[in-house]
């Protein structure tokens, strides 16, 4: 067996599929298999790959039809045989002591999950920066430490869901699936992780370069961004599955609203109306469920519940998306005001403390050595 199955997804990635590549096959640990999925790319992937293949016999290349980087992964984890599963995409770098560093420390701890940082980079100027998501400020405590989700609570919830800042031990996950044919698919499969696993651990170092370019699917504006729903619903019934739903329902539903919500605003003008049709759908097939439900009455956020209620409301998609955006901009200015009072009070507070001051006896007794010493030039 090997130590580690390498599992990437290629489509249509040319420009970027050689070096993605050169930080696996360099890797410093050598005991590993690397699946490569070419998912019916239309350029020169399949080409680039076979020459690493002829190079590097630790190379399997599997071609397929696209059905989507779901499906691909899934076929990768069909054909690993690797104690422990990492998912690469085609296009971002590992760095070569990467997987020898995961690998060790999953070993001697025996993890399920071993979670660690991703570093942002543009394509155009290589500049890296991160990120809070990816950074995940509140796991550091629990580096080198075991943990799983219920230890983490509500914040299990904030840890950033894609799958090549995790390693994974096969055993754990062989039998799962990622759901096909939809984008947002990590989101579902990786919580299903989360929940199954019972040795959870973070590295608190960057050891992913993340390329961010303008064309990648994550920053698709179609109507694919409402794959959302779909997503937030297997979510739903996951969690009721393995009985945590009452536990996360107030983040879950805010999520679900919030996910919703701005996917619709970044999509294009043109998809909006078939978008918001779907919210639309989605929302009352919820709405007995939630209006009956004294978590989403009670707790969740009124942002939240207003764009809930609105999107049954609404007759079209400009009516609901125009409401939405004047509820919250008066919510901003409600904030705004408030702060403006906060800080008129304190200037007020401020004026007074400086008037007790310039009259008390300690002042007037040093105001003439502060002439003397230039300190205070306005007395």
């Amino acid at each position: 067996m090997v130590k580690v199955s390498v599992i990437i997804p290629v489509y249509n990635v040319e420009n970027y599929l050689a070096e993605c590549l050169d930080s696996i096959v360099n890797q410093t640990l050598k005991d590993i298999e690397i699946i490569c999925i070419n998912d019916g790319s239309t350029d020169n992937s399949l080409e680039i790959l076979n020459d690493y293949a002829c190079s590097d016999v630790r190379l399997k290349i599997i071609n397929q039809e696209n059905e989507g980087q779901g499906a691909a992964r899934n076929q990768g984890i069909k054909l690993s045989q690797g104690e422990y599963i990492y998912f690469m995409d085609s296009d971002d770098i590992l760095e070569l002591s990467a997987l020898e560093e995961l690998y060790n420390m999953s070993k001697s701890m025996d993890l399920d999950i071993l979670i660690f940082k991703l570093i942002n980079f543009d394509d155009g100027s290589h500049e890296k920066y991160t990120s809070k998501y990816y950074e995940m400020p509140f796991l550091k405590k629990y580096e080198g430490k075991i943990f799983n989700y219920n230890k983490l609570g509500q914040k299990a919830m904030d840890i950033a869901v894609s799958p090549p800042g995790k390693l994974f031990k096969r055993s754990l996950i062989f039998s799962m699936k990622f759901p096909e044919r939809v984008i947002f698919e990590d989101n579902y499969f990786f919580a299903e992780a989360m929940l199954k696993a019972k040795k959870v651990s973070f590295l608190d170092k960057y050891l992913y370069n993340r390329r961010i370019r303008n064309n990648s699917v994550s920053n698709n504006k179609t109507i694919k961004n409402a794959d959302t729903i779909v997503i937030s619903n297997k979510l739903l019934d996951l969690f009721k599955e393995f009985g945590v739903y009452n536990k996360f329902k107030k983040r879950f539903i805010e999520k679900k609203i919030n996910s919703a919500y701005n996917r619709f605003s970044q999509v294009d003008e043109v998809f909006k109306d078939e978008f918001f049709n779907r919210i639309k759908e989605d929302f009352k097939s919820h709405k007995k469920e939630f209006h009956n439900d004294y978590v989403f009455l009670e707790k969740v956020n009124p942002r939240h519940r207003y764009i809930f209620n609105e999107a049954l409301k609404a007759e079209n998609y400009k009516e609901f998306e125009l409401n939405v955006e004047t509820y919250i901009q008066k919510q901003k200015n409600r904030a705004l005001s408030k702060k403006k009072k906060r800080l008129k009070k304190d200037i007020k507070k401020y004026e007074k403390l400086n008037k007790e001051l310039m009259k008390s006896n300690s002042w007037k007794i040093t105001k003439p050595l502060r002439k003397i010493m230039g300190v205070f030039r306005n007395d």
